[in-house]
């Protein structure tokens, strides 16, 4: 499910079977990052660093046989296992200082994760990172599910 206007801020959940205390390991440990953030439909392949602690960095490059996704960003807030906040710039948000959110909501066995994004600049960039984190979920639940 996807909200937003046309500038955002967009909103993705999505409900995986994993507690919130293992997806918030998928989302802070580049071993595991690595495993299942990618913008694009199909095979994953990410190279990431992570610090996770507020004020600490992380970068991702993020490839398919096409095209390379680079981003880097600085926590603001890490609440394990409920919640993430972190800045997200990159050449795909015009090197826009953004915003995103991972919010962990258990529910018995499985765990809604919302992200949202604010601060998008332009339309065609909230429709793109609307796409990528569709994808980035959708890898995240298929890692679980062969992994948890």
């Amino acid at each position: 499910m996807v909200h937003g206007d046309a500038t955002g801020p967009i909103v993705v959940r999505r409900r995986v079977r994993a507690t919130a205390e293992q997806i918030f390991d998928l989302w802070t440990k580049p071993e595991l990052m690595v495993r299942w953030m990618s913008p694009y439909p199909g095979a994953v392949d990410c190279k990431a660093s992570c610090d996770p602690r507020p004020g600490g960095a992380f970068s991702l490059v993020m490839s398919s046989r096409d095209s390379i996704r680079e981003v880097s960003g600085t926590f603001v807030l890490v609440d394990r296992p409920r919640k993430l906040v972190f800045t997200w710039i990159g050449p795909l948000t015009n090197n826009a200082n953004t915003l995103v959110t991972v919010e962990l909501n258990p529910h018995g066995d499985e765990t809604d994760v919302v992200v949202t994004h604010e601060r998008l600049p332009t339309p065609a960039i909230c429709e793109g990172h609307t796409r990528g984190w569709r994808n980035i979920l959708d890898h995240l639940a298929d890692v679980v599910s062969k992994d948890f």
